[in-house]
């Protein structure tokens, strides 16, 4: 009896972990209207990624950088250290990552194993969170990337995400608060990349990159701006 009652209890385990679980194949692609992330999940799945948690990080936050290129820019916000990185941490994703030139797709939680699709409600990043977004490069041109955040450190004002394995670009971005003279807030926004095009590794992300940093930041200071009226 003993045996028959802690198989039972095995199996209702093993199913807890198995399909509670949620499957790239179930995501709703008619919530997140984007032909493009929709094919880079399809790309996903056929490279064996089945569930969302075996999406990983393709740089984790205490792995060698060695090997990847550099890119760095700094952005400057009138406002208090305090309040400009409560507001970047606390800033609801779909907000946030929505704007000229990207578009927020949808977002899963592995923490709360919940998918957030446009217009929905998440309460700031956290470890754990994966983030698909629409990248408007050129007016004909729209590609689809994701990345994990690893790192939302609140004592040394650090937030880091990764881009995921299946993306054709790996490394991380790394964004680093710091407190100015003026009592204004300096963030300084280091990314770490390669992929296996040098083409794009030496001329064409750079570029781009640097309008995408650029508008987010623009969109960042703008909804800061527009909370305080």
């Amino acid at each position: 009896m003993k045996k028959l009652m802690l198989l039972f209890v095995f199996i209702n385990c093993f199913a807890g972990l198995s399909f509670g679980q949620m499957y790239l194949a179930d995501v709703e692609f008619d919530k997140v209207g984007c032909e493009q992330v929709e094919h880079y999940v399809q790309v996903q799945i056929k490279n064996n990624t089945e569930t969302f948690s075996d999406v990983k990080p393709s740089l984790e936050p205490t792995a060698s950088t060695d090997g990847f290129r550099f890119h760095e820019r700094e952005y400057v916000i009138k406002d208090s250290l305090p309040k400009v990185w409560s507001f970047y941490v606390h800033t609801n994703p779909s907000i946030a990552w929505n704007a000229s030139r990207f578009s927020f797709a949808m977002l899963f939680s592995k923490s709360n194993n919940e998918m957030i699709y446009p217009n929905g409600h998440v309460d700031g990043i956290d470890p754990g969170q994966v983030i698909y977004l629409n990248l408007n490069v050129l007016k004909f041109k729209k590609l689809a990337t994701a990345f994990e955040i690893t790192t939302v450190d609140d004592n040394k004002k650090v937030i880091e995400f990764s881009y995921v394995e299946d993306n054709i670009t790996h490394g991380k971005q790394q964004l680093t608060f710091t407190k100015m003279r003026k009592g204004y807030t300096k963030i300084i926004h280091r990314t770490y990349f390669k992929s296996e095009s040098t083409l794009r590794d030496h001329f064409l992300y750079p570029y781009f990159h640097t309008r995408l940093t650029n508008t987010y930041h623009r969109n960042m200071k703008h909804l800061l701006k527009a909370s305080e009226n």
